[in-house]
């Protein structure tokens, strides 16, 4: 087994992987690696060159794919047999997959959707799935209830009335692999009310308004103020639904005031319409008590629930749920059979019995702590190293902050500038409906997964950037 030396760097703007196919490629053409000989393993090679496993993995895989290589199970990756008179010795183009490109370049990701290993028990979790494997696997012989497994339902309720002074009954909750799933089923319930406009928070989450869009809504921007939605906007439009996240708006970051949420109930109740409220993250507030949900002065059955376990354990457990109003769940009912359970019921089984032993609202108390520390760490380092120069907003819950930066640069120019300084950022613009010019730039740092011990640089270097 030959050892790979390749030259591999960042200055010519290539992908790691890319660079590594390219490299082995050339190897075999030219005979330097032969017939049958092995690569590598995975793991073997990632430690000598210094790089991720994925990144190896992306080349072998283009290499498989294109004939270059054969793999044997539990054995590795081997040098294919093929004429190489033919080989066309020219460069072929390889396109970059755009994760392969974040993941072999960036250097400082504000824009993530993973987690620090440290924030999640994978042990402690993997007890719980193996509980179910052990002693509940007769469960498993049966398909997955339509709703979601009725254990997991029960201490949804449970933990919802404690934590958020939800008002439900298990079987008005839905459980699903994702919001977006369930914002699907939703719209074809809406519609069949014949309700086709979607009021929606201006700016606001992309990927549910993208569902509503998706699904021939009328999407009517809303903007977002101080204290919540501008009312009189919303009272002017035609909508009989409102998607709206009062506990922690995203992104702006603001709480709606209890003024704006009753008066947000009054509109729907006149207007025999439906508002959404969208309770992402809402466990996570840094001072203060966590804000009570809309739903829990909902008298008028107009709040349609929807919550999320991905954010707070890590992305691959996709489950989340909705609770639907009587009214509404009354059609839902006649239309259920029409759909398919898509969560996993091993890991429904496996988060019911997590909850039930308490470990779930220990995990929730483990990651505020975590998540304060990492939260006062970036607010220190912006007020250290640009203070003169930002604005901070959102800095008591969720995962991220608001920076208003004084700066001659365009948002779209930050992002641009800093993508080729290693690192990723959102910017307000990215979530507006109205097109919209704000006095400075509004950047939005999400810190779920960058590194604590990053964070200085990382705040150093958005300086260099935009402040010259």
């Amino acid at each position: 087994m030959m050892d790979l030396m390749p030259n591999l760097g960042m200055e010519n703007g290539q992908p790691l992987y890319v660079q590594l196919y390219r490299y082995i490629r050339e190897e075999i053409i030219q005979g330097r690696l032969e017939q049958d000989e092995k690569l590598p393993s995975i793991r073997r090679l990632s430690k000598s060159l210094a790089i991720s496993r994925t990144t190896i993995e992306n080349a072998y895989q283009q290499l498989l794919v294109e004939g270059y290589l054969y793999s044997l199970p539990q054995k590795g990756y081997y040098v294919s047999a093929f004429d190489k008179t033919y080989v066309n010795h020219q460069e072929t183009q390889v396109v970059g997959h755009p994760q392969a490109r974040i993941e072999d370049s960036i250097q400082y990701d504000f824009k993530n959707e993973y987690v620090e290993v440290h924030n999640f028990d994978f042990n402690l979790w993997r007890k719980y799935m193996n509980r179910v494997l052990n002693y509940d696997s007769h469960k498993l012989y049966k398909a997955n209830h339509i709703q979601g497994e009725e254990e997991l339902r029960q201490e949804i309720v449970r933990y919802l009335r404690r934590s958020r002074g939800v008002t439900a009954e298990p079987h008005q909750i839905i459980v699903g692999s994702g919001g977006q799933y369930l914002l699907n089923i939703l719209s074809t319930l809406l519609k069949q009310m014949h309700i086709r406009e979607c009021a929606f928070e201006d700016p606001g989450f992309n990927r549910a308004k993208n569902i509503f869009i998706h699904n021939d809504f009328n999407i009517v921007p809303i903007p977002v103020e101080a204290q919540g939605l501008n009312l009189e906007v919303l009272r002017q439009s035609q909508a009989k639904l409102c998607y709206v996240s009062p506990s922690h708006q995203f992104p702006t970051g603001m709480v709606m005031s209890i003024d704006q949420r009753i008066q947000l109930l009054k509109w729907a109740s006149d207007n025999k319409g439906y508002i959404i409220e969208d309770d992402y993250n809402s466990e996570l507030r840094y001072s203060g008590k966590p804000i009570p949900s809309m739903q829990s002065f909902d008298k008028d059955n107009r709040v349609i629930y929807l919550g999320s376990f991905s954010t707070v354990l890590v992305p691959a457990i996709r489950i989340s749920y909705m609770i639907l109003p009587n009214g509404l769940f009354d059609l839902y009912h006649q239309n259920k059979y029409r759909y398919t359970q898509t969560t996993s019921k091993t890991e429904q089984l496996a988060l019911a019995t997590f909850m039930g032993e308490g470990m779930f609202e220990k995990h929730i108390r483990r990651l505020k702590k975590n998540y304060a520390k990492k939260n006062a760490a970036i607010i220190q380092a912006v007020r250290t190293y640009m203070d003169e120069h930002v604005t901070i907003g959102g800095m008591d819950s969720g995962l991220h902050l608001l920076l208003t930066i004084k700066t001659s640069l365009t948002e779209q120019e930050i992002v641009k500038m800093a993508y080729h300084k290693a690192m990723l950022l959102f910017s307000m613009s990215e979530y507006r409906i109205a097109p919209r010019e704000d006095s400075n730039p509004i950047m939005i740092l999400s810190y779920r997964g960058i590194p604590s011990e990053k964070i200085d640089e990382a705040i150093k270097l958005l300086k260099e950037i935009t402040i010259k």
